[in-house]
């Protein structure tokens, strides 16, 4: 039986009293300091500066906001939302002349600090040193921001777009591939990075991630950016190949274009090791004869929703492993990935060395029909014993509780975004629910995606896991705490032409020690 139950939300109106003294200061609540460079220093055009803000607020500091000649060039969110707050901002000077930086702190009541600010002089001619390396913060932008490339347009950080709206980005993490991975010569990788849309402008295929300087790996001289919203999260990637030869690192940087071809937010980088040269014995020693090893994938690219096959094949070594699991010297396994994934295959010889091979195999994502991370919020969301839950909170958490989360470290420790956390009410074998009115009619092909995992440092996790559609039980899975995530791809085919009510179930183990169970960006795709 379901229980419906109507949610009244009580308003209450706050005076916001101003008191005004004459002759005496007012006093600001958030307040905000800029401690580097110093007021008047000339910097030198073009070269990456780091402007080191602190900020005190009682009610919690939100974000800090540097704005540059009057335009908001950065925004350095306060993640833990302590009361007090230091942040390094990079920022590269594109004009020549006085640059006149503003720094403005916020609470979390959306309050302002007295704003701060300090004088510079850009000039190319100047030859001041570098700014001394700041101890660098979460909330730093990746890298520093290079001279682009010849013939193209230049702006700052922030700048305007085609029709009035701020260019600005955020790089939040390296999906793949982090700077220093170690790549064999002639390898194909993927590297993919997690940027969010941090201004007004909504970006469309017209807007371009661009090789700018260093080794363009064999990659293309651009890619597109992809759609996205102010403020939404999408992951880039650009193909890449490890040179033939060479040693040591290699590495690259791209710049976001608009479609006026202007430059704006810092660099994205990628850097890969390659390996050090095998020296030549001196002296011919009795060697064995090295073994081959054949490591290929039926193909490398493939869409959301299908499989391909890897395959390998060695001889006379002292173990195999295919992503650190032991198996045959020869044999091969069907992969369904639902994202980028890198397969490594590490073959130990009878003399004591170790020999790999990486294979890389691209996802093209397919088209999002329904997210049920983006409608958490409104579905109905109740426990094993028919109490509503109210969601987006864990004051209740003997009852069970639901809530959206963005950037949970999980028990593979990756920083995860669109997550839905629950947790089964705290009895013996105690369940929750979330039930999802979806609206979009079924075809064939569409599949229901997730990924599931534990939050970091919940050990004692158990639980079963079951999907419903219209109240019949589609699929189940079983997740214990292990330290990797489960890939979930439910095949929707069967119910074309139908709509109807998706419930997502996490059951607990018979014991009182449920962990909070992780749903990663559940979605359904065509």
């Amino acid at each position: 039986m379901k229980i419906e139950a109507r949610l009244f939300a009580a308003v209450c109106c706050c005076s916001l009293l101003i008191a005004c003294r004459i002759g005496g200061p007012a006093t600001a609540p958030v307040t905000v300091t800029v401690s580097a460079p110093e007021n008047n220093t000339t910097v030198s055009y073009g070269k990456s500066i780091q402007v080191l803000v602190s900020a005190t607020a009682p009610a919690g500091v939100a974000r800090v906001e540097l704005s540059v000649n009057g335009t908001l060039v950065a925004v350095s969110n306060n993640t833990q939302e302590t009361d007090s707050y230091q942040t390094i901002i990079y920022y590269t000077p594109l004009i020549d002349g006085p640059l006149n930086l503003i720094a403005r702190a916020y609470d979390k009541n959306d309050a302002s600090s007295i704003p701060v600010g300090i004088t510079l002089l850009s000039s190319h001619q100047t030859s001041a040193p570098d700014p001394v390396r700041l101890v660098n913060t979460p909330n730093s932008p990746y890298g520093s921001t290079p001279t682009p490339p010849a013939g193209t347009s230049t702006t700052l950080d922030g700048a305007l777009g085609l029709d009035g709206c701020t260019l600005n980005v955020q790089f939040i993490a390296d999906v793949t591939v982090p700077d220093g991975t170690a790549i064999p010569l002639q390898s194909s990788f993927t590297k993919i990075w997690r940027v969010r849309n941090t201004g007004t402008c909504t970006w469309d295929s017209s807007y371009k991630l661009i090789f700018g300087s260093g080794n363009q790996l064999g990659g293309p001289a651009s890619v597109p950016v992809g759609i996205a919203k102010p403020n939404e999260v999408i992951d880039i990637s650009v193909p890449l190949q490890a040179p033939s030869s060479g040693s040591g690192e290699i590495s690259a940087e791209w710049r976001f274009a608009a479609p006026n071809n202007v430059i704006f937010g810092n660099a994205l980088t990628v850097v890969i090791a390659l390996p050090a040269p095998t020296p030549l014995p001196t002296v011919p020693p009795t060697l064995t004869p090295t073994q081959p090893i054949e490591f290929s994938a039926a193909t490398t690219s493939i869409s959301r929703g299908s499989c391909t096959v890897l395959h390998w094949a060695t001889t006379e070594v002292a173990g195999v492993f295919l992503s650190d699991v032991a198996v045959s010297s020869v044999s091969q396994k069907d992969v369904c990935p639902t994202e980028v994934t890198t397969y490594t295959l590490s073959v130990n010889s009878n003399d004591g060395s170790n020999t790999s091979r990486v294979i890389v195999i691209d996802v093209t994502p397919g088209e999002l029909i329904y997210s049920f991370a983006d409608n958490a919020s409104s579905a109905h969301w109740y426990n094993d014993s028919n109490e509503l839950i109210f969601f987006g909170g864990s004051e209740s958490k003997a009852l069970g509780y639901a809530t959206s989360r963005d950037g949970l470290t999980l028990e593979d420790s990756s920083l995860q975004l669109k997550v839905i956390e629950t947790h089964p009410r705290l009895e013996a074998s105690g369940a929750i629910y979330g039930d999802f009115s979806v609206p979009v009619e079924l075809k064939s092909g569409d599949q229901l995606l997730t990924r599931i995992g534990f939050l970091k440092g919940a050990t004692a996790g158990s639980v079963t896991l079951r999907v419903f559609f219209n109240n019949t039980v589609i699929a189940e899975k079983a997740k214990v705490y292990d330290g990797t995530l489960l890939d979930w791809n439910i095949n929707l085919s069967r119910y074309v032409g139908q709509t109807g009510i998706f419930t997502i179930e996490a059951v607990g183990i018979p014991t009182t020690t449920q962990a909070a169970i992780c749903w990663i960006n559940p979605r359904i795709e065509r």
